[in-house]
């Protein structure tokens, strides 16, 4: 397996409207995505993008964020660190434009292994960005 970069930094919130005018209106950042259905925003952060998924119970937002490393097969990725004996957080997922699997690192902290659809990674100029289909 081979990172091919970063695609987001996640953070879980308890309120999307309230957090997506705090990064877009308070902050500056260029909204590029935003879906009530999915509770999911990205923000365009230069070199990253900042996602947040909504809905989560105040007392249980997780701390800290969660890295989302772009791999070109998540097929792969999970057979080889499962082959490693990794902690798998959640198994691979598909989400219409991308799939993702989640493991845990030895203090506990999740890292998605993440590959889109259309083969890109990270912040791409002119790429248009849209919300995820249901699964």
């Amino acid at each position: 397996m081979k990172i091919r970069g970063t695609d987001f930094v996640l953070y879980h919130v308890s309120d999307l409207s309230r957090a997506v005018k705090f990064y877009r209106d308070v902050l500056g950042l260029k909204q590029e995505i935003l879906s009530e259905e999915y509770q999911w925003a990205e923000f365009n952060c230069g070199n990253l993008t900042l996602a947040l998924k909504g809905g989560a119970k105040a007392g249980e937002i997780p701390a800290g964020a969660r890295l989302a490393l772009a791999v070109g097969d998540i097929t792969a990725a999970h057979a080889e660190l499962q082959a490693k004996g990794v902690s798998m957080a959640a198994p691979p997922q598909s989400h219409g434009n991308c799939q993702h699997l989640e493991v845990s690192d030895p203090d506990g902290h999740v890292v998605i292994l993440h590959r889109r659809d259309d083969g890109t990674c990270g912040q791409q100029p002119g790429r248009t960005r849209t919300p995820r289909a249901k699964s």
